[in-house]
């Protein structure tokens, strides 16, 4: 678990389950009404957003291709795993195939409360920079742009102006995420 001591059971869980005890209510917290989450997968994090918050209107972005290794060798089975997933939220949900760089373009600007990027993947790794300053057109002012791996990339942050203070650890009634962190659209 790169480098961790024993977290403890109860920590280890929040640290591998952040998108049940973290981003659904960071973003009731903060009283977000409409986000967009660049890679659903298989819907587990969109599903648990959206029954937390029920007035939430959210769109799920993913390219849905097989990528050989790890996680996205079963991504045709995640697409349709994400849509029977989050059938109950038909009027809140809308899903989007395709590149997230090419699809973000689609999107109004100033019109999202937040954006969970979750594209920590291996197909991404040259896009940060684009994609991430696409995202923060799309963000209202005010708008947080979350999300659970920046330490990978946070040179595609300091390129777009960011410094370390402006990436902040997602915090949660007294409690810190062990996973996400967050920026403010300003």
């Amino acid at each position: 678990m790169e480098n961790r001591k024993w977290l403890g059971p109860i920590r280890w869980i929040r640290f591998k389950c952040w998108f049940i005890f973290d981003l659904p209510y960071f973003i009731k917290q903060h009283q977000l009404e409409t986000g967009l989450e660049l890679g659903a997968k298989a819907g587990r994090s969109m599903f648990h957003t959206l029954r937390v918050n029920p007035s939430l209107q959210l769109t799920g972005i993913d390219l849905w291709e097989v990528i050989e290794g790890g996680a996205y060798k079963n991504n045709d089975a995640n697409e349709n795993k994400c849509r029977e997933r989050l059938k109950r939220f038909t009027g809140r949900v809308n899903l989007l195939r395709g590149d997230a760089v090419l699809l973000a373009d689609n999107l109004e600007n100033e019109s999202l409360d937040f954006i969970f990027y979750d594209l920590a993947c291996k197909h991404m790794e040259e896009r940060h920079p684009e994609l991430l300053a696409k995202c923060l057109a799309k963000l209202r002012r005010g708008g947080l742009l979350i999300g659970r791996d920046f330490r990978n990339f946070r040179g595609s942050f300091y390129e777009l102006g960011f410094v370390e203070k402006d990436i902040q650890r997602c915090t949660i009634g007294s409690r810190t995420s062990e996973r996400l962190e967050y920026v403010v659209k300003t």
